[in-house]
């Protein structure tokens, strides 16, 4: 249950600051997309290292692939974007989702083990 808690507020905060930061004038929209993508994989991989400490990795791996994939589906059936079109770039994707979610896991972890003193 809690691993889908983190999936679900961590795709209400990326709606919410996303919303804020879109109304700020910004001349990159690569920039935006960048953040837009590091505020929702991080935020599922801290989401799910807090609130999974039995298993972080695991939860942070599987919130990632979840996300990326429903958005792939999302693209494809509601916006017909053809995404699967594309392999390199559902790779790539899939990838960065990865990477970003289970750095701020193991970056939440440690944090976590620091502040009860496991480690030295």
């Amino acid at each position: 249950m809690k691993f889908f808690q983190a999936i679900g507020v961590s795709i209400l905060l990326t709606v919410v600051v996303t919303f804020i930061v879109s109304l700020i004038p910004f001349g990159s929209v690569g920039f935006l997309l960048l953040f837009q993508m590091i505020l929702t994989y991080g935020s599922v991989g801290f989401f799910c290292a807090r609130w999974n400490p039995e298993t972080p990795y695991t939860a942070a791996y599987l919130g990632a692939v979840l996300l990326s994939f429903s958005s792939f589906l999302l693209y494809q059936f509601v916006f017909n974007i053809f995404i699967f079109a594309d392999p390199d770039g559902i790779g790539r994707s899939m990838s960065l989702a990865v990477v970003f979610s289970l750095l701020f896991a193991y970056i939440t972890v440690l944090i976590r083990k620091k502040r009860e003193g496991v480690l030295t």
